[in-house]
């Protein structure tokens, strides 16, 4: 009799089974396209494209709104960066702005807020929001690249700048680095292109 091993191994006498566990869903596209460039940008700054914006007050607004023009946004009077950050606007590059620009235009954008605790509704892609100080005006913004589940709990992973970062843990953020701060997710609806960012006009 002959014994057939399918994703099987003999090392040694012992016999060793591969994994069969399922992998993670692939991402859409236009995720993909944003996660991908992130990861390639978060310690390695576009420069030549966008510029540094952190001898101006930092570059984590440049480097989340870069991702949404990998994802398939496109710049408008409102939102852009040109000249290698030579010419770029607030709602692009500083965190107040910018949020203030997602809340003003948030249907046409796409784009539905959500708090801290509301885990459940976010993807990877999607933004985060944080007052570090709970002062009313927002420091830092970061991209979720990673959400899982683990015993239950569901954690988050963030790709950023200015602590230049591709798994930055939303937990220990908030509870070891900035207890007293707060925050918001901005989750984006797919396809990208069916809430495209406002043109002048």
């Amino acid at each position: 009799m002959r014994l057939t091993l399918t994703a099987a191994a003999v090392v040694g006498g012992t016999l060793l089974l591969s994994s069969c566990a399922p992998s993670a869903p692939a991402l859409p596209a236009p995720i993909q396209k944003q996660v991908t460039y992130a990861f390639a940008h978060w310690n390695s700054y576009n420069t030549k494209e966008y510029g540094n914006l952190n001898p101006v007050g930092g570059d984590c607004a440049n480097f989340a709104s870069q991702t949404l023009i990998a994802r398939g946004w496109t710049m408008n009077d409102q939102w852009y960066n040109h000249d290698a950050g030579g010419d770029w606007s607030a709602a692009w590059g500083y965190v107040p702005a910018m949020d203030n620009y997602f809340r003003a235009d948030a249907k046409r954008l796409g784009l539905t807020e959500y708090p801290l605790n509301k885990r459940a509704k976010i993807a990877v892609g999607d933004l985060v929001m944080f007052d570090w100080n709970d002062n009313d005006s927002l420091d830092h913004v970061a991209v979720v690249s990673k959400v899982e589940t683990i015993d239950g709990h569901i954690t988050i992973k963030m790709a950023g700048h200015n602590k230049d970062t591709k798994y930055r843990d939303l937990d220990t953020v908030m509870k070891k680095e900035y207890p007293d701060g707060v925050g918001h997710f901005w989750h984006i609806a797919l396809p990208p292109t069916a809430s495209p960012t406002p043109k002048s006009g």
